[in-house]
């Protein structure tokens, strides 16, 4: 496990830090560390800011992940992005530690200010963005090394989710109220399985691409290019091989909400009949898949019965549980 590391961390600690020996082993040279930020710190993962380490003193990403998502990550950033008229970010390479799981991914980072799905010209941006993505094909041996991001993956978070909660349906942890929240949204679970040939129907409308599965506001910045505000899109480590429809959804949490107009328009370009009925359609299905994914990452937390360990999947699912009652009633998965 990383260590996590403290702004109060003295300066003769700096080049004992995990991250900073991993990035002076990859470049095979002692680089005098500057401030080291942490980012995110997890159990078995972890991002740090490394500032004036890479090229012309410019600030260093440094990710430690799991060797077989890097992999797929650098992939993305190294072998299909160049092939897409979009801006991007520089890979600078991995380092694999001793046995190989885990390993430190370097990316540069990105810089600008933070998107708002707020603001109609960012979201002009990202649905131009992701429609330039969409239409760029994918060699078939890159492809192979997606992971699948269908709809049946989905459906297995989805019962993944319905199992958990039914661990918890008599809970002597919770209270009354809260154990009703969490029956409601199995039985939400049951409605959305029992129209799952719906999703797949609606997905089926859309050629299958590269889709990035984690779409949303703390993974995009909007920075100043030559020909004015260009979009700056990161964290591949959720990417797969699907149908875009997480990336289309609108207004579910943190997403994106990519304006879909703008993104019908740059599809149409090889795709005549994908018109905007279809693309609005997916984007739907998209708000219930984000929603599955919402659900299947709080009942992740839940790994003890007790309420320590079940107040903040219940907190997380009663914000979710009326947006997926409306998208329910609404027909969002394509019905």
């Amino acid at each position: 496990m990383v260590e996590p590391f403290t702004n109060e961390m003295s300066p003769d600690a700096l080049p004992h830090h995990p991250a900073m020996r991993a990035w002076c082993e990859f470049q095979r040279a002692w680089i005098e560390p500057g401030r080291i930020e942490a980012l995110k710190v997890e159990q078995k993962a972890a991002t740090y800011r490394l500032n004036g380490v890479g090229p012309s003193g410019a600030s260093v990403i440094a990710k430690r992940c799991r060797t077989a998502t890097a992999r797929v990550e650098r992939m993305i950033y190294t072998q299909f992005l160049p092939r897409v008229p979009v801006p991007r970010l520089a890979c600078y390479g991995f380092l694999e530690e001793p046995g190989g799981e885990f390993c430190w991914l370097f990316l540069e980072e990105a810089s600008g200010e933070m998107y708002s799905p707020q603001c109609a010209e960012h979201r002009a941006l990202a649905g131009r963005w992701l429609g330039t993505l969409d239409l760029t094909p994918l060699a078939a041996e890159l492809q192979a090394q997606l992971p699948d991001r269908r709809p049946d993956y989905y459906l297995q978070r989805l019962r993944t989710v319905r199992a958990k909660l039914g661990e918890h349906l008599d809970s002597r942890a919770l209270g009354a109220d809260e154990l009703q929240v969490l029956r409601t949204v199995s039985a939400h679970c049951d409605a959305l399985e029992s129209r799952w040939d719906e999703v797949k129907d609606c997905c089926a409308a859309m050629p299958s691409t590269l889709v990035h599965c984690d779409f949303v506001v703390k993974n995009l910045r909007v920075r100043d290019g030559a020909t004015g505000p260009e979009l700056l899109v990161f964290d591949w480590e959720l990417a797969g091989w699907g149908v875009p429809a997480t990336d289309l959804a609108q207004v579910v949490g943190h997403t994106v909400s990519p304006d879909l107009s703008v993104y019908a328009s740059v599809m149409q370009r090889d795709f005549g009949d994908l018109d905007a009925r279809i693309i609005q359609r997916v984007a739907d299905c998209g708000r219930l898949l984000r929603l599955v994914d919402e659900l299947y990452w709080a009942s992740a937390l839940m790994t003890r019965d007790t309420y320590e360990f079940l107040k903040r999947p219940v907190v997380h699912f009663r914000m979710y549980e009326p947006q997926l009652a409306a998208a329910l009633a609404e027909g969002g998965q394509g019905g």
